[in-house]
């Protein structure tokens, strides 16, 4: 392992650069697809499988990466490095499984914009990030655009027993994102992105195999007829929702700040009402009016 360290806490530019944007957008446009495919997943997988198929694809994908990733820090950066693993990618896919057997799709994408917010929260009150009323009113904004689309756009839900406690399972998971992000921004500043996604999973996947190999997840590839469907749709989710999604989103976050990077959030609702554009699905004025709002409040916070 390198002695040298490969963290660093000094604070770099934060103005995004056109490359930042266009990685906040696609960004935006891999993690769109999260809440369908988990919801296949779960039709024929428990959600702790899919949670833990999920980071078990996730490693697998990042292993070309990871011997290279693991000459990159020494064991002094463990401690931030579990910190990141465990709430921004270890934590968050069974909160969410957890939530969605329970919520209508509304409800989560709903929810789920509220990660700006909380990485805002976090990074004032835990790793003492300058307060500024602009960037509050920045996450103010975009939230209330991304709640604009969603509350306008979405299908009205078709399972009337649906336990909306389990939201807070969702909030969690969207406290535990701002707390890996200002991780990221505070402690892996130098870290290359893929290096670092790679030692995360790295340190999750194992636990995950071992996992599995209690469970009957063998029984149920052999006996539903859905199951390799529903196991191609987790793989895809691993590999790019989780490890490629997960190197983008670090790299944002270096190049500019964990708020920034949080705002993807806000914009998932707006690709998602895009491609029902595309679909033939009629875009009215709260369209207009939740993507201003949005690109008003991710300009604020992110200046």
């Amino acid at each position: 392992m390198n002695s040298g360290n490969a963290f660093s806490s000094a604070v770099q530019p934060e103005k995004p650069t056109a490359q930042s944007w266009l990685l906040l957008i696609l960004t935006a446009l891999i993690w769109g697809s999260s809440f369908i495919l988990m919801k296949k997943g779960l039709a024929v997988f428990p959600p702790r499988q899919v949670a833990t198929l999920r980071i078990f694809f996730a490693m697998l994908a990042m292993l070309p990466f990871i011997f290279k990733g693991i000459k990159q820090v020494n064991r002094q950066n463990l401690p931030p490095l579990l910190v990141i693993a465990i709430s921004g990618s270890g934590l968050p896919p069974f909160l969410f499984t957890a939530a969605q057997t329970h919520l209508p799709s509304a409800a989560a994408g709903i929810l789920n914009t509220f990660t700006p917010l909380f990485t805002l929260v976090v990074g004032v009150l835990v790793f003492k990030v300058v307060f500024e009323w602009r960037r509050l009113a920045g996450v103010l904004l975009g939230l209330s655009g991304a709640l604009l689309l969603v509350l306008t756009t979405a299908p009205p839900a078709q399972n009337g027993n649906a336990n909306y406690f389990y939201g807070s399972y969702i909030l969690l998971a969207t406290l535990c994102y701002g707390i890996s992000a200002n991780t990221v921004k505070k402690y892996c500043q130098t870290l290359p992105a893929t290096a670092l996604n790679s030692v995360v999973f790295c340190l999750l996947g194992p636990f995950a195999a071992i996992y599995l190999l209690t469970t009957n997840v063998g029984q149920i590839i052999q006996t539903n007829p859905m199951a390799y469907h529903a196991l191609g749709c987790i793989v895809i989710l691993a590999v790019f929702n989780s490890a490629l999604a997960g190197v983008l989103y670090f790299k944002i976050t270096q190049q500019t700040s964990a708020l920034f990077a949080a705002t993807t959030t806000y914009i998932v609702p707006f690709i998602a009402v895009l491609f029902g554009a595309f679909d033939g699905e009629p875009i009215g004025w709260s369209y207009a009016a939740g993507l201003l709002l949005i690109l008003s409040g991710v300009y604020l916070a992110s200046r």
